[in-house]
């Protein structure tokens, strides 16, 4: 029997690794990638001919199925629970529970259908399906190839172990983390799992270093990467959660979700609202009790100061506000996943962002031409040719069509005639150039028709194709020789020069002596320095007698023609996009898997960074936590970083006080994505499971979509923060009723039923009108100006900031104080409808006070009475319930009594006097003479 293969587990979540190296066999000196083929399978108790079924079975018993776990989640009933165990919900329980005992089944169920709303609203608000470990499941392959017992044969990807070898194909998913133990010409896709934008040239010598990043290990393949040319044949080195994707799984579930910033704020102000009505309600029992009054009676106050303290309307009205503003960013193509990343989106600090796919196109693009000493560059247009040099044109159009000949890439049409291009990204940048400069590379492959062909390899670093002699005139090709079979290359510059004799300079081939081999060395430097892709080409005329199976022989004596630089290009509207965030007090970060030129020369050209600083993730693990933690706060590019990477850059950052956004597309971004205050993931590129760890998905993967997100997370906030104002010095007033009232009484010895000032249902009532139906039309207020030229709210900052919570406080004092003043007035005057008059001069007040809390700032002239119609209309509608309580048989369930017409004028004019005040005090802050 084959020796037993080592229990593969994956790194731990912890870990300050670069890459997590794939799990080391207890006998071998090193990670898998570094080991030879044969050590690999000797490791692996497998050969080329792959295990014997029976041991593969016996495998299967011990290393379990080759899938994805799911652990942990949160159950609806936790939901559930955590709803009703909020403070705000407890008062009110405790209070439905007294009015019960006592018999009030009326207010028992008013205050039971307020919990319910409260603990619908959180629910629906809170569950969503945790389905990024589904959708990391759904990248598997559900049937592969593979050998065992000598004999191909397809078998389900679940049933793959340790030390089955597996034959991969061009379009093939890789099944399992695999050592590749033979290659032809492959090339893997490792974008979701790296970063990294091209697909990889695979080998199968093994590395030189343990440190190496997932996108340099050449000899592996990764399960859930995908093989976009050739084949090869890999042997499983582990499967299920030992593989990097099952690494990247785990500290997906690893991850706690974050509370975000309008959470804690609110929980801040419901524990300070409770406590608060804790202790008047405490007073008031307690100046009852010393009166000898009835329990009955000190249970029924205290239930009315605990349903006036809860602003009942909270979660609605956040609810709403969250919601209206998450189709506000529908509109701008933000789709919101989970309700509270609408606000947290206006407290954001930092945008940590992944490169590919996000501050880029995703597309490999040619964008610069080096022939014969001449820098040429391609924009999206094309190029005015006639401003070229002489001899620059024809050399431009030679390199990119020779470039198109020694191509794969297919061309199709779609519905409209507008080509199509299929195949390797490289090369379709190539035959998109050369389209770009009106070459029509389709007619001259059939002029040119290929005969011969020799394929790339990492070895060579080239690839060449024999074509006929040209059956008819090439514009593009006049300068080449018309009698003889031609020969195209392209590959790495030192490829094509290691076996290049000539040089095309000035429309005609010259000599390579050493000053052109430096010029060339030269570019080819400058232009790798800029962060491009660079290839070469070249051509030659075939002379008679070469064997065509001879590699060697038929690339000799090549003629270099120029150099290629591409690149996946920024996205224009990018660098607005990163320069509105700077003015907005935001900072960018540009996290990626790519290599460190490549990510430096984007955010350069981005306005991200000054283009210097930049560490990668092996550097990274060399640092200290106190130069990580400095590095983490200053520097603007981290490239070549793992999963594991990125979610310690968000924690440090976090620990920072920062509130982190993370942008990201691929697999490897979705830990991050997770833990990141808010996640927001590319809606087009994106892959499930980056999708379902996001807060937030971005429909057309636009980057400048997260600005217009952002201010309208501003906008959110600052609604919202008015709102909870606004209620609470609501709130603030109905304590003040209920708690000055009954103090006349009780000291002159009064009945203790007159001394109640409120009843519950009355208090339901004026909270739901007021800080339901007015906060609902708070909730859609228009960006107030200079949104986005001001800092973010500073993290952790309380709601009452700002003097906020000065002016809560006096608006507050001013409505008790009136309301009470009335109440005695009338009550002393031996009129009935004292309670009534109490009742609706709140009422009333609380509408022109929401009609004045339009803006912290400004006044209501410069903003303009109906530019929230909304709230026009709501404040008429709660104006015509309140007469509705008044002067309808709705009077008797809320115990009222009718107001004549001058009566009511009183509670209308108080209103309006306390607008007029806000007003002023307003004026005053604009000229910096508020007080405080």
């Amino acid at each position: 029997m084959s020796p037993r293969p080592p229990r593969s587990t994956p790194p731990s979540s912890t870990s300050l690794a670069a890459p997590a190296d794939p799990p080391r066999p207890a006998d071998a000196p090193a990670p898998w990638h570094r080991l030879t083929t044969a050590e690999t399978l000797t490791a692996l108790g497998s050969s080329t001919d792959g295990l014997d079924p029976d041991e593969a079975e016996r495998r299967r018993a011990e290393h379990g199925p080759n899938q994805l776990e799911e652990r942990g989640g949160t159950s609806p009933w936790r939901l559930v629970w955590e709803q009703l165990s909020a403070v705000m919900v407890l008062i009110l329980i405790g209070a439905a529970l007294l009015s019960l005992v006592l018999g009030k089944y009326l207010e028992a169920g008013a205050i039971g259908a307020i919990v319910i709303l409260f603990a619908v609203l959180g629910f629906v608000q809170e569950y969503r399906a945790e389905q990024a470990i589904a959708a990391l499941r759904r990248m598997t392959v559900p049937v592969v190839r593979v050998v065992r017992g000598g004999s191909p044969r397809d078998l389900a990807s679940v049933d793959l172990v340790p030390g089955d070898v597996v034959v991969l194909e061009a379009g093939s998913v890789v099944p399992a983390d695999l050592r590749l133990i033979e290659v032809a010409n492959l090339r893997v896709q490792e974008a979701a799992l790296t970063g990294e934008s091209d697909p990889v040239d695979k080998r199968t010598d093994p590395g030189n270093r343990d440190d190496v990043p997932l996108g340099d290990r050449r000899s592996m393949a990764y399960s859930g990467t995908q093989v976009t040319y050739g084949r090869g044949v890999g042997v499983v080195v582990a499967t299920g959660m030992a593989t990097e994707l099952g690494t990247i799984a785990s500290l997906l579930q690893e991850v706690a979700p974050e509370r975000t910033p309008l959470q804690d704020r609110l929980d801040r102000v419901g524990k300070q609202l409770a406590l608060a009505g804790l202790v008047v309600a405490a007073l008031v029992v307690a100046m009852g009790a010393a009166a000898g009054e009835s329990v009955t009676n000190l249970v029924l106050t205290a239930i009315s100061v605990a349903v006036a303290v809860i602003p009942e309307g909270l979660p609605a009205v956040v609810t709403f506000t969250l919601a209206v503003g998450a189709q506000r960013m529908l509109r701008r193509e933000a789709l919101i996943r989970k309700l509270p990343a609408v606000e947290t989106l206006g407290s954001v600090t930092v945008i940590c962002s992944d490169k590919t796919g996000t501050l880029t196109q995703n597309v490999m693009t040619v964008t610069v031409v080096d022939v014969g000493g001449h820098r040429v560059a391609i924009g999206e247009g094309g190029l005015d040719r006639s401003m070229l040099p002489q001899g620059a044109d024809s050399a431009l159009l030679l390199t990119l069509l020779a470039g198109s000949l020694c191509n794969d890439t297919s061309i199709d049409r779609d519905a409209f005639g507008n080509p199509v291009l299929l195949g390797d990204p490289t090369e379709t940048a190539f035959v998109a150039a050369a389209l770009a400069l009106g070459v029509d590379v389709e007619e001259t492959r059939r002029r040119v028709p290929r005969v011969a062909e020799f394929p790339f390899d990492s070895e060579r670093k080239r690839m060449s194709t024999v074509h006929d002699p040209l059956l008819s005139t090439v514009l593009e090709l006049t300068g080449l020789p018309q009698d003889a079979p031609l020969v195209f290359a392209k590959g790495s510059v030192d490829g094509l020069l290691e076996c290049s004799t000539g040089a095309f300079d000035g429309g005609r081939p010259v000599d390579l002596d050493e000053a052109v081999r430096t010029r060339i060395t030269t570019a080819n430097d400058r232009l790798a320095s800029d962060g491009m892709r660079v290839l070469g080409v070249a051509y030659r005329r075939l002379p008679e007698g070469v064997d065509l199976a001879d590699v060697d022989a038929v690339e000799g004596d090549l003629v270099f023609v120029g150099l290629v630089g591409m690149i996946d290009p920024p996205r224009d509207e990018v660098r607005d996009a990163v320069a509105t965030c700077r003015a907005a007090g935001i900072r960018p970060v540009m996290i990626t898997g790519d290599h460190p030129l490549t990510a430096r020369a984007i955010a350069r050209d981005l306005g991200i960074s000054d283009g210097e600083r930049a560490l990668t993730g092996p550097e990274l693990d060399r640092l200290t936590a106190e130069e990580f933690a400095a590095a983490v706060g200053d520097v603007p590019v981290f490239a070549r970083v793992s999963p594991e990477h990125k979610l310690r850059i968000v924690e440090q950052l976090q620990s920072q006080g920062q509130v982190v956004a993370m942008t990201g597309d691929g697999v490897n971004d979705a830990p991050a994505l997770k833990r990141a205050d808010i996640g927001v993931a590319m809606g087009i590129t994106g892959t499930d499971v980056s999708k379902e760890a996001a807060e937030m998905v971005l429909r057309d993967d636009n980057f400048a979509t997260i600005v217009a997100a952002v201010e309208e997370g501003r906008v959110i906030y600052d609604n919202l923060r008015r709102f909870v104002a606004f209620a609470v010095a609501g709130n603030l007033g109905k304590i003040i009723v209920m708690l000055g009232w009954p103090v006349p009484f009780l000291l002159a010895g009064g009945e203790f039923e007159t001394a109640i000032a409120l009843l519950p249902l009355q208090l339901l009532w004026l909270n739901l009108m007021t800080d339901g139906l007015l906060g609902f039309a708070m909730g859609v207020e228009p960006a107030a100006p200079g949104a986005m030229q001001r800092p973010p709210h500073r993290p952790g900052a309380s709601l009452w900031s700002g003097g906020a919570g000065s002016r809560t406080a006096w608006i507050g004092s001013v409505i008790g104080v009136a309301s009470l003043a009335v109440g005695f007035a009338y009550h002393a005057a031996d009129r009935v409808e004292w309670q009534t008059m109490m009742f609706t001069t709140l009422a009333f007040m609380q509408i022109f006070q929401a009609i004045g809390a339009r803006s912290e700032r400004e006044s209501l002239r410069a903003i303009g009475l109906t530019s929230n119609r909304v709230m026009v209309g709501v404040a008429g509608a709660v104006a015509a319930l309140q007469l509705a309580a008044i002067y309808t048989p709705l009077r008797t369930f809320l115990d009222l009594e009718p107001l004549p017409a001058v009566d009511l004028a009183v509670p209308v004019s108080l209103g309006a006097a306390l607008l007029v005040v806000i007003e002023t005090t307003k004026r005053f802050a604009r000229r910096g003479q508020a007080p405080g």
